[in-house]
């Protein structure tokens, strides 16, 4: 009874956030440099094969607004698909646009990028789409897409205040999370109703 119990907080949501802010406060308390040699994102020919890279870079923050615009994004809207769709539906959309994001985000702009801001936007892509094609069924608010957007439209005009976004993973963070709303809804999601 207590491990089903226990089972409940130690779900993908809470890990993610739980590594999130141990990787933050280890920054903060003096292994900043450890962690981002640690956890970055392949540089070198021989860390391609260091496949714990292609995920890690997720947990990296770099400033309080950082992380606290992320996991609390994350925490509500990957609150809302644990909830629905259960904890490997969140923990297979982190693991996928985790990895995709970084790829799309290296390719554009090298592999100096961190944060979890990637897997964020395909957790509100998610949301967003399973939403519209499903009856309201998280009752977001309206105007929710018109926050994304905005959210996008920042990021390219944030060079302006010198303050550099992850645009590549954003958007292909957004659409990752479209298309598999978009295929579940379509395919899958009426085994998920109740």
């Amino acid at each position: 009874m207590q491990s089903i119990r226990l089972s409940r907080y130690f779900t993908p949501l809470h890990l993610i956030t739980a590594i999130c802010v141990v990787v933050y406060l280890l920054q903060q308390i003096g292994f900043e440099e450890n962690i981002m040699e640690m956890f970055h994102y392949p540089v070198y020919f021989d860390q391609d094969w260091e496949r714990w890279r292609y995920i890690t870079h997720s947990f990296v923050h770099l400033s309080n607004i950082h992380i606290i615009a992320n996991l609390s994004w994350f925490w509500l809207f990957g609150g809302v698909i644990e909830r629905h769709f259960g904890a490997m539906k969140l923990f297979l959309l982190f693991l996928v646009s985790a990895v995709l994001t970084g790829v799309v985000q290296n390719y554009f702009s090298g592999p100096n990028f961190f944060g979890l801001s990637g897997v964020v936007y395909a957790v509100l892509g998610y949301v967003f789409i399973v939403d519209k094609l499903n009856a309201n069924i998280f009752e977001l608010p309206k105007g929710f897409f018109t926050m994304l957007l905005v959210g996008l439209v920042f990021g390219f005009i944030s060079p302006l205040f010198d303050i550099y976004l992850g645009n590549a993973a954003h958007i292909s963070g957004l659409i990752i999370g479209l298309v598999w709303g978009f295929i579940d809804s379509k395919i899958s999601l009426n085994r998920y109703r109740i």
